[in-house]
């Protein structure tokens, strides 16, 4: 059975969909500063588990999910800024933007949960994967490798950035980081602003 076609191309797209700067790249290093390796590691991990359902989605065709994804795109994108967006600004409370690790153990499914949801929030990363299936064609297209193989993708980044932002924490003064704690804080509002300003013209459009 013919498998590397579809495993190696998910691998090499799902690393290259995860590396652009975006709110959930800044989410991502800020839960890293704030609260440590293990809670930036299960932020990234949950990204890549939503981006392999999505593609697991693509893949087999589910009609039934794609569906309710389309008709429900822009409450979706919503939810999505709004919990962004307290995300954020829980980082801005006083006490919250320690340059200490603060991670429990309850609070690294809390991280994996939550960035699994935000993922899931914005439907459009579908397109992507059916674009890339078209592209394969019809059997490396369909294959239930492609789905792994960008979660894999995704996973080697997450971990590398992960290692980085743990790598650039010990080596900077504590003023530093907790200044780049805050300042993605407040960019990861202004996402959320942004997200929400559009879902609510989109409604608007659609009215």
């Amino acid at each position: 059975m013919i498998f590397w076609a579809p495993l190696l191309s998910g691998i090499g797209f799902g690393f290259v969909v995860a590396v652009p700067v975006g709110p959930m790249s800044l989410l991502c290093m800020n839960r890293t500063l704030q609260q440590g390796f293990r809670a930036g590691l299960a932020t990234g991990f949950g990204i890549a588990l939503a981006d392999a359902g999505y593609a697991l989605v693509t893949v087999s065709s589910f009609k039934i999910v794609s569906d309710f994804t389309s008709a429900y795109a822009l409450p979706l994108r919503l939810s999505g800024s709004l919990l962004l967006g307290l995300l954020g600004a829980r980082n801005l409370l006083p006490g919250e933007s320690s340059s200490k690790p603060v991670t429990s153990r309850s609070g690294i499914p809390y991280c994996l949960l939550s960035s699994f949801l935000l993922t899931l929030a914005n439907p459009a990363t579908i397109l992507s994967f059916a674009a890339l299936s078209a592209s394969l064609g019809t059997a490396a297209g369909s294959s239930w490798f492609l789905p792994a193989g960008i979660m894999a993708g995704s996973a080697c980044w997450w971990l590398l950035f992960t290692s980085i932002l743990k790598w650039i924490r010990g080596k900077l003064p504590s003023s530093f980081t907790r200044l780049l704690n805050l300042s993605s804080a407040v960019i990861l509002i202004l996402f959320s602003l942004y997200g929400i300003l559009t879902a609510l013209n989109g409604m608007g459009g659609t009215g």
